[in-house]
């Protein structure tokens, strides 16, 4: 949803880095008065996606804001791979070493949430937000059930990552350690 202006930069670029590390995929541009580069720095490597001096002219904030919506599309629309696991986010096509595989739309879902946060834990609330509508009635055990099927999944087709869960966070999706 719409973010509120934050008077302190300092605590705009901590609530940043706190949105990126939780997994918060969404275009940021960041409009501030500080014109110095270490600011202009210091907000991009918060995670910011652009960065904008004021004062501007209107024409270049919506030209910018196209931008972002367009480079966000075109990464959400780019295959992610980890090992021998591929995946077309727009069209949940998957396939591991190669060969194609079928995966229901909630499974697909799960498995691009959590390969776009690959090797990190990704939380129960970032997971469910992937998932399912704020609106929506969700039983207590409905990721869970995802969780189990999308692993089944993987190790029936022999797939070169591991969905491990860390007790009371979440969960992680990694390649396996060469054995």
């Amino acid at each position: 949803g719409p973010l509120t202006a934050l008077g302190n930069a300092t605590l705009g670029l901590e609530f940043l880095r706190q949105l990126r590390s939780e997994g918060v995929g969404a275009g940021v541009l960041v409009i501030s008065e500080r014109s110095a580069i270490n600011d202009r720095v210091a907000g991009l490597d918060a995670g910011a996606d652009d960065y904008l001096v004021k004062p501007f002219a209107f024409a270049e904030l919506v030209a910018r804001c196209r931008a972002l919506l367009r480079r966000s599309r075109e990464l959400q629309l780019e295959p992610v791979r980890l090992g021998n696991l591929l995946l077309r986010p727009d069209t949940l096509e998957l396939s591991v070493r190669g060969s194609p595989m079928t995966i229901s739309r909630r499974e697909g879902q799960l498995l691009v949430a959590l390969l776009r946060r690959q090797g990190r834990v990704c939380t129960r609330a970032y997971l469910e937000s992937s998932l399912y509508d704020a609106s929506a009635e969700v039983s207590p055990n409905a990721l869970e059930t995802s969780i189990s099927r999308l692993r089944s999944l993987l190790a029936g087709a022999d797939a070169s990552v591991e969905l491990r869960t860390v007790r009371g966070v979440g969960y992680a999706l990694a390649e396996k350690a060469a054995a």
